[in-house]
């Protein structure tokens, strides 16, 4: 008895095949025939899998931010990017007397810090947060696109660093140009915003020490 070929097994799996062909096949496996029985078996789970694969795709954002944090890397070049320039430092815009302790200390409350930086066309509005009884820091920011009068939107990430190479956290910036990143303070950290159509712009965090 001829049997059906691979691609013919290939197409009934998948529900490809011509009317006449499908008839032909289902009467086939009613008669019984053991082999084409296994092959239909073996298409059909080979079908099921191909489906199934596409369950597994990773977010759109995950997928965006591998590919703007090793893009450089996978071509082997060099990445360029801007030091940013420091525009206002909180800590430099003295508080009037009192104010400053009541804030970092009354009832364990958090101590803030604000920076803001400017690069590539960017607003970079940044707030350190550390809570007295804690390790843990807490910056959010939110990034502004001075090209288009509005909230860079959420096509950058943000990468928190000890060094250009090794990255201890990082965020996908969303819709509103916001971001967060929790972290252990330590000394020397740099902030990387990476954009398509722009160089990165790093903010270094230097002696990151809240006050």
């Amino acid at each position: 008895m001829e049997h059906f070929s691979e691609q013919t097994w290939a197409d009934f799996a998948r529900a490809v095949s011509a009317p006449e062909f499908s008839r032909d096949i289902k009467a086939h496996l009613l008669a019984g025939c053991a082999e084409c029985v296994t092959s239909h078996t073996t298409w059909g789970k080979v079908s099921r899998m191909a489906t199934d694969d596409a369950a597994y795709e990773p977010p759109e954002n995950l997928v965006r931010l591998v590919k703007l944090g090793l893009g450089d890397k996978t071509t082997g070049k060099a990445q360029k990017w801007t030091l940013a320039n420091l525009v206002f430092d909180s800590f430099a815009q003295p508080l009037l007397h009192g104010v400053r302790s009541g804030t970092a200390n009354a009832g364990g409350t958090s101590s803030v810090w604000q920076v803001v930086y400017e690069a590539e066309g960017l607003t970079v509005d940044l707030r350190v947060t550390h809570r007295a009884q804690s390790k843990a820091a807490h910056l959010v920011g939110q990034i502004f696109d001075k090209r288009t009068v509005r909230p860079l939107q959420d096509n950058a990430i943000v990468e928190l660093s000890k060094d250009q190479n090794n990255a201890i956290a990082a965020s996908v910036v969303n819709a509103f140009g916001e971001f967060h990143i929790e972290f252990e303070p330590q000394d020397d950290l740099l902030l990387s915003i990476k954009a398509a159509g722009r160089n990165a712009v790093r903010i270094p965090l230097t002696n990151l020490k809240l006050r």
